[in-house]
């Protein structure tokens, strides 16, 4: 045995190189030239063969697959049957080559019957791109198994591969190319053939951008140009959708186009679980009354609800609005690229070069031998008595052909023109007239001793005498006209122009997705009023929105009006006044922050509970908000985000930082694995920070001794921690306090809560300040009797506590009945709790909320 040592790492490197070009080049991208895999165009190649053009009969798709895969296509006819199937529907390509009869699945994803079930035959527009392939207009190659010849390319011409678009994965690279409108991508093929120097500003006069056969709209022209540009972009697609109003002031959202490529079925079966799942309230009822004449989906929403806000929610949160990657690679004389559109024209239009020149010149050979032939009959005719006696005195039919070949050889015979005689004659000499006749020497050749013998008896007759002239001066035109084509590239190219406007003509349409520049999109910002408005955060998680007007003047010591309707174990925790276009910014545990606009948050009443806040934001797994604040200039110099952690880490960040919104959300502090953000307040950069820990320490600190730091950093250390310690709050407090009525300094005073339902009030003076970084001093005397420190409150003299147990044992005070005590003390008993229960958390009720309910001491259980 002869064993040949070889490298595997170069073998390993050579057979995946031999693979994956065999990958890209074989199966997964398309021609620039047609637009076609190899697949695509095997299946349109057999159909030719066939015969199933577009005016013949429907034959069985079973049938064709059996043929493209037992002679050009040794692959699974699974795999065959898809790709025919997909050339057949309307929704998939713009300009669908194979006409279908039976289902062939539809647009909600429903699979298509059996290839026994089904029958197909071509398109008109498909004889288009097969159209001259049996005039030499391209090469062919042997098939699999070198039975027959199949063409390596189709003559197409239509620019396919703009027009119909393709997606394909090969190996380490992949195409997704977008369909385009026929008439505008062949207006732009005019335009470079004209003028072969023209580039992407004068395509883009025509193309406007990706054409889907779904219609739709697009967002955003320069995206597309940057695509068409460099062959690698992105753009925003929406379904097309409508406002309809209803009886009893409800109103209806009304899809009637979708993004393409997207599954009807699947985007309703989203919108419902929405629904189900809370993150869309304003809906009532959808359904699907789609028909053969058009889409139809319609949504109804509930009595008062603000359609546009839930198009918006539907944007978002479904397939109405997707993004199209845009990536133009194809197989560029046998190796793969990226193109910009002109240079994917430019590519087409050389092919559409060679395709006209070859055929042009197999035109020019056919007539040139078509006239060989027909002056081969004019000389016998003129010599009818001659070819006659010869044929009778001849014993056979090659006996009849020789002799014919012998009298006719370097004689000398009159003829009716020089042209008859093959040579070429002084035209000062011999008057080129066919009533003229001439001498001249030729000789026959055998084939047209051969067209002569095979002559019928009636062509004899002065008609078919007549008509063989006829047809002899048509070939001659037809033969200058080749000749011209060849000989000049400015009428080869006014040829191409020429069949382009044809196909214009026969085939385009107006386009279906519609193009909205950015400038022009309507933003519902734009429909939304300047207001001040309330909103409330409950401690659920619920938001909504009510203009301050709502909240009527009242004299001091009114009982107020219900701002929330809340569930028993839920309450305001927080209200906030701002301008309806005012961001919340909403910072979660795992340090990211999202963005909200004020206006995108419900407004459903005085007395509603409103919106959880998980269907307002695209919170990752596990994510929980920790901190909102308002803010209506993301760009104000001077401003800061103080930033605590549970771990003790603490850092601020400028406000401008925050300025870039992401829908997706951003990293606002780096946290550590097994750290969590605590709170976050907006600064001017000079306060006094307060930190206090789980175990009863507390830390007073200058902002000023933490330094301003990116988004992604970390942070320093704010307070040394013991084991098994931990930050349950933080509070942001002014260095120059005011002074009050009285003339004393304005109370600023630190409310803590621990785990057995007791709390006390402690001056901020009674902490002396220190550098950031150090273990503290005693917040809580922390016992068995009053247990661990769960929250920290900043209070006035004019607060209100709200305390949950996790039993749901619910109790509001007015914490100026929390007697004011000095650090290290126990505190008073806030809430009675169960032996086994604990307060879950403690926050202060804003002073609109406050006004509800007068009576302290409640017990709400």
């Amino acid at each position: 045995m002869n064993l040949v040592p070889i490298n595997i790492e170069e073998e390993m490197r050579r057979s995946y190189l031999d693979y994956s070009m065999s990958v890209i080049i074989g199966r997964a991208l398309p021609d620039v030239r047609d637009g076609f895999k190899p697949v695509h165009r095997r299946i349109l190649y057999a159909m030719h063969e066939m015969g199933l053009q577009h005016n013949k009969k429907y034959t069985k798709c079973a049938k064709v697959v059996g043929q493209a895969m037992g002679v050009y296509h040794p692959h699974g006819d699974s795999a065959i049957y898809d790709t025919l199937v997909r050339l057949a529907q309307p929704f998939s390509l713009r300009y669908p080559m194979i006409d279908g009869q039976g289902n062939f699945g539809s647009v909600d994803g429903d699979p298509p019957a059996a290839m026994r079930y089904t029958e197909c035959r071509m398109m008109r527009i498909a004889g288009e791109m097969l159209a001259d392939i049996d005039m030499e207009t391209v090469d062919f190659t042997p098939n699999y198994d070198e039975s027959t010849l199949e063409p390596t390319v189709l003559p197409t011409k239509i620019p396919n591969l703009i027009v119909n678009g393709s997606n394909g994965i090969a190996v380490g690279m992949a195409t997704n190319i977008p369909p385009h409108n026929l008439t505008e991508v062949i207006n732009a093929t005019i335009e470079m053939v004209n003028n072969p120097h023209a580039g992407l500003a004068e395509v883009l006069q025509h193309v406007q951008g990706p054409d889907f056969p779904t219609g739709g709209f697009i967002y955003g022209r320069s995206g597309i140009a940057n695509a068409y540009r460099t062959g690698r972009g992105r753009f925003l697609m929406r379904a097309k959708a409508s406002i309809e109003q209803l009886p009893q002031g409800r109103s209806a959202i009304i899809v009637t186009e979708i993004p393409y490529q997207v599954n009807k079925a699947k985007l309703i079966e989203r919108v419902a679980d929405l629904v189900n799942d809370k993150v869309i309230d304003e809906i009532s009822d959808i359904r699907d009354e789609s028909d053969r004449d058009g889409m139809r989906i319609v949504i109804e929403l509930k009595r008062g609800a603000e359609a546009q806000i839930v198009l918006n929610q539907l944007y978002k949160h479904t397939q109405m609005q997707e993004s199209f990657s845009m990536i133009f690679l194809a197989v560029v004389n046998g190796q793969p690229r990226e193109l910009p559109l002109p240079d994917a024209i430019r590519h087409f239009i050389d092919h559409r070069v060679d395709v006209v020149r070859r055929r042009t010149a197999y035109l020019l050979r056919k007539a040139r031998e078509r006239e060989h032939i027909l002056l081969g009959y004019q000389i016998a005719l003129d010599h009818l008595d001659h070819v006659i006696k010869i044929i009778r005195g001849s014993s056979s039919r090659a006996d009849a052909r020789e002799n014919l070949f012998q009298f006719f050889s370097g004689r000398t015979i009159t003829v009716r023109d020089e042209a008859l005689a093959g040579v070429k004659l002084d035209p000062q000499k011999y008057a080129i007239d066919p009533a003229t006749m001439i001498e001249a020497t030729l000789t026959l050749s055998y084939r047209q001793i051969d067209a002569i013998l095979e002559l019928q008896l009636y062509r004899l007759t002065q008609l078919s005498i007549d008509e063989l002239l006829k047809e002899l001066a048509e070939v001659r035109e037809r033969i200058a006209e080749y000749e011209s084509i060849l000989a000049s590239e400015k009428k080869l190219r006014s040829v191409i122009v020429k069949e382009l406007e044809d196909v214009r003509k026969a085939y385009g349409d107006e386009r279906r997705t519609q193009i909205v520049d950015e400038t022009a999109e309507l933003q519902l910002e734009d429909l939304i009023a300047d207001e001040q408005v309330a909103v409330t955060v409950s401690h659920s998680g619920y938001l909504k929105r009510t203009p301050i007007s709502t909240y009527r003047q009242q004299k001091r010591g009114g009982t107020g009006r219900m701002g929330m309707k809340t569930r028993e174990e839920d309450f305001v925790q927080q209200l906030l006044v701002d301008s309806t276009h005012a961001y919340l910014l909403c910072f979660t545990n795992t340090g990211r922050v999202y963005w909200l606009k004020i206006y995108e948050i419900p407004d459903v009443g005085a007395a509603g509970k409103g919106k959880s806040i998980a269907s307002l934001l695209n919170l990752q797994p596990g994510e929980q908000v920790r901190a909102i604040m308002a803010v209506r200039d993301l760009t104000e110099e001077g401003k800061f985000i103080f930033f605590a952690t549970r771990n003790g880490t603490v850092k601020k960040t400028p406000l401008k930082d925050f300025s870039n919104v992401m829908a997706r959300g951003i990293i606002a502090i780096g946290i550590d694995e097994e750290d969590e953000l605590m709170g976050a307040t907006i600064t001017d950069g000079s306060q006094i920070v307060f930190l206090a820990t789980h175990e009863g320490m507390a830390i007073r600190f200058d902002e000023n001794d933490v330094r301003s730091m990116g988004r992604p950093a970390r942070g320093v250390r704010g307070i040394d921690l013991g084991k098994k310690d931990h930050v349950v709050g933080m509070a942001a407090t002014p260095k120059d306090r005011g002074v009050g009525d009285d003339g004393k300094a304005c109370a600023c005073l630190i409310l803590s809560v621990t785990q057995n339902g007791y709390g006390k009030r402690t001056d901020v003076d009674e902490y002396r300040l220190q550098t950031r970084g150090g273990k503290g001093v005693i917040n809580v005397k922390t016992t068995a009797k009053n247990g661990k420190v769960v929250s920290i409150q900043l209070v006035d003299d004019t607060s209100e506590l709200m305390v949950i147990s996790q039993y749901g044992k619910i109790i509001r005070i007015d914490t100026k009945g929390v007697r004011a005590a000095g650090r290290s003390t126990q505190g008073v008993r806030l809430l009675n709790l169960d032996t086994e229960d604990k307060v879950a958390a403690a926050v202060v009720i804003p002073p609109e909320e406050a006004k509800e309910e007068p009576e302290t001491g409640t017990l709400l259980q």
